[in-house]
């Protein structure tokens, strides 16, 4: 016999396949309605508008802030 897991998988995948066969797709994809300079599709990110990095300062030349000691452990 056929377990009913098997059979509720089996029906799972039937109706998944049957639903990516339904509605109309086009050949081709009209760019929205917009400014006339947009572009579509755009390339993610977008390098020209990425902000630049700031330069760092170079580090101080200076002593490292003494450590307090930390008390031991009786």
């Amino acid at each position: 016999m056929i377990s009913s897991l098997t059979l509720r998988i089996a029906a799972a995948l039937l109706a998944t396949v049957a639903l990516a066969g339904c509605g109309k797709k086009p050949g081709f994809v009209e760019p929205p309605q917009g400014r006339a300079a947009d572009r579509f599709p755009g390339t993610y990110p977008n390098p020209a508008l990425d902000p630049q990095p700031q330069r760092q300062a170079p580090p101080a030349t200076t002593a490292p802030a003494p450590t307090q000691a930390q008390p031991g452990t009786p």
